[in-house]
């Protein structure tokens, strides 16, 4: 990558000393907004080795070069093995849709995560409403046969996280109702595709289907007719029981305090249609360029710094559940966990997920790149990324706040791939990224100490003020932490009532 005037004026405007101070903190910087291979590193990420689904020989591909990227920066790296509690690739997902005249088409479908394999047949269901009312008056159409209902555009992060809720709430009555299976209404247009979990998260779910916008507009226009269709189902995917996966855990020891830790993480894994390039290669290029320019300006923090490129998280973060397990005797010393995971928008800020007392601090510490700014901290707990088990075992976490700009729209879509990342932004916020860990990491005692790991009970009552419970069950991890198999574990008086 070539550095323009402009970026050149640009550094000279944000860190106006930069050119002349020995400071670690403005040699980073520079130097990240500088010549870097990241770019390099991302094209050949997402064009040579692509979609990486947990349990695929890309995704270990995936594994064995980011582990590789560290090793040639001379960053002490290893692989640190998990169990994935099953398996399930997706093989193709054929429809065929009929009508009562014997004409018959083939809309463009994709299946969700966990969709059970088979052969499935029934008549197609419009459901308009998505009430218990509703369900109820067409409970005897409903049952055994398949729903198909409609959904509103997805164009940024909050119709995404609307799209959830929305499904979470189709998949209750579906299942209360009996349904054979599920037809979602693509939210994205021009019959792009795209794949998630199901709340049902790991447990095997009835056939829940994504169908091209427009294919399913067009069976709903029938339906509304009074038009009988039905519907053949071909699901294929390749499943099977546990198997073991790896996360790649990278780390500059501090030089001060090197058992107190800031880890900061990305996800390599992704969803195969596209090339997982947003979601969440650029920021898995990002931990790589920032430890790599960290060793080589030969910069060591006060505390130790740990890269994780966490494995697992698609299917329900468990690369990074599986860390918090394993090195449950240190957690103690994990002073923040950081998780970079919306893309490559700009950072405008971060979310502290219940933690506001870290507002003012991050206030603080942005200043230091305020040219790359303005920033915004804002107190919301995020629950769908590889910071919630560290929020569930009370470690002060954040996770990085971007400007949505095409991540809503290619979120797990065929369309995720890497001409749609912001190259520019990604390089200014590796800057503040790095900005943000190295001046955390060098804080003292006495300051990083009042932000203490906290208690189930405290954990508890974030999740209350959230109102976390129906995102948590959105995401099926409320259950696991209701019965203290995730997260903080319950004390003996809890198990005890």
């Amino acid at each position: 990558m070539k550095v323009s005037n402009l970026f050149i004026l640009l550094l000279a405007l944000i860190l106006p000393l930069s050119l002349f101070s020995q400071s670690d903190h403005d040699r980073l910087i520079t130097s990240l907004i500088g010549e870097t291979p990241i770019e390099e590193d991302l094209q050949e990420l997402c064009d040579q080795i692509g979609g990486r689904v947990t349990g695929t020989k890309a995704n270990e591909q995936a594994v064995q070069w980011g582990h590789q990227k560290f090793k040639d920066a001379g960053v002490n790296a290893q692989l640190e093995s998990f169990d994935m509690p099953s398996r399930w690739i997706a093989d193709g997902t054929h429809l065929e849709i009929s009508n009562k005249s014997g004409n018959s088409w083939t809309p463009l479908a994709v299946s969700k995560y966990k969709s059970k394999p088979g052969n499935y047949s029934g008549k197609l269901v419009f459901t308009e409403e998505l009430t218990e009312e509703y369900f109820q008056a067409l409970a005897t159409s409903i049952q055994d046969n398949f729903i198909i209902v409609s959904t509103e555009l997805c164009l940024d992060i909050d119709g995404l996280f609307a799209e959830y809720v929305h499904a979470k709430k189709v998949e209750d009555l579906a299942n209360k109702y009996k349904a054979a299976g599920i037809i979602f209404m693509a939210s994205r247009p021009a019959k792009l595709l795209y794949r998630f979990i199901s709340s049902t998260g790991d447990e095997e779910s009835i056939p829940q289907i994504v169908m091209a916008r427009e294919d399913a507009k067009r069976c709903i226009r029938l339906l509304k007719t009074g038009e009988n269709l039905g519907i053949q189902l071909e699901v294929k995917a390749e499943t099977g029981d546990s198997f073991q996966s790896h996360n790649v855990i990278a780390e500059i020891l501090g030089k001060k305090y090197p058992d107190e830790i800031i880890i900061i993480g990305a996800h390599l894994d992704s969803w195969a249609l596209g090339t997982g390039a947003n979601d969440n290669g650029c920021n898995f290029s990002m931990m790589i360029d920032i430890a790599r320019q960290m060793k080589t300006l030969n910069i060591q923090a006060d505390r130790t710094i740990r890269f994780a490129l966490w494995n697992g998280e698609e299917q329900g973060y468990f690369g990074s559940e599986a860390y918090t397990k394993d090195h449950l005797k240190e957690l103690d010393q994990h002073k923040l966990a950081i998780s970079i995971d919306i893309g490559s928008g700009p950072i405008l800020g971060y979310f502290t997920n219940g933690r506001k007392e870290l507002i003012p601090l991050l206030d603080q510490l942005l200043t230091k790149v305020e040219g790359l700014g303005p920033f915004h901290n804002i107190d919301a707990a995020i629950v769908g990324t590889d910071n919630f088990d560290f929020m569930l075992q009370g470690i002060p976490n954040l996770v990085a706040r971007h400007k949505p700009d095409l991540y809503g729209l290619n979120y797990h879509a065929s369309s995720d791939t890497y001409d749609k990342v912001n190259l520019t932004a990604l390089k200014i916020n590796s800057a503040i990224v790095a900005s943000t860990i190295l001046q955390y990491a060098n804080l003292p005692k006495e300051e990083i100490d009042q932000f203490k790991r906290q208690s189930r009970e405290e954990v508890e009552e974030i999740i209350s003020n959230q109102n976390l419970e129906f995102i948590m069950k959105m995401f099926a991890v409320w259950q696991p932490w209701v019965e203290g198999k995730r997260g903080l574990q319950l004390t003996k008086k809890a198990l005890q009532n």
